[in-house]
This record gives structure tokens, sequence and C-alpha cells, in this order.
């Protein structure tokens, strides 16, 4: 994206393909973001799943060339041991989430995908 709207967010006025996606899923998120404890932070790498993550578990959707997002499966993963598949995607969130940054106001975010 070659410009800064001016709310400062990039994605508040494209109709790009991320950008949409990005403001959706703020919008589904928007009564999670309201519960203490729940944080959403912004980040630039490439992934090619998405994890979410609560404590000793996680659901982790791997991204399927050409499917769309009903299509791509969710995997519910637990901490069984210090090791193991969850370890490996626990050890990738830490560090991404570790450099992301924290959104300033995610429910405002979230409401400016309905203006």
């Amino acid at each position: 994206m070659g410009h800064k709207p001016k709310s400062g967010t990039p994605w508040n006025n494209s109709t790009e393909p991320l950008p949409a996606r990005i403001r959706t899923t703020l919008g589904h998120l928007r009564d999670v973001l309201t519960i203490p404890g729940v944080e959403l932070r912004f980040h630039n790498v490439h992934l090619y799943n998405a994890i979410y993550r609560f404590d000793d578990e996680m659901i982790v959707t791997p991204y399927l060339y050409r499917a769309h997002g009903f299509q791509h499966p969710a995997f519910r993963l637990r901490r069984l041991g210090p090791y193991g598949v969850f370890a490996s995607f626990a050890d990738q969130f830490e560090t991404i989430w570790g450099a992301a940054a924290p959104a300033q106001n995610p429910v405002s975010l979230a409401n400016e995908r309905e203006a």
C-alpha cells in the first residue's frame, strides 16, 4: 500500500483484499476485544497460517493455495509437554507477538469497519 489514509489505519478506506480481510476480522473480534486480558497486536510478517492462542491451547489454520477462508482446515492443539507441534507453533507465535505493535484502541478499529 503506497498511501496512508487520514485515519492512520491502512485498512480504513481501502477495498484491496488484505485490508478488507483485516476490517472483516476486526468486526468479528469487536465484542471479544472488550474482555479484560484480551489483546490485539499488528505485525507485518507474511504468514501461511493463523494462530489463535489461549494459554495451553491454540487453533492453527493453515492457508491452502487457491482456497477460500471457509475451506481452510482448523487444527486444535494442546500443550502436552515441552516439545512437539504445539511448542513449534507457540515459539513462532511468541517470536512474532514480541515484535508486534499493540493496537492503540482495537475496539475503535473494529468499529471503523462499520463506518
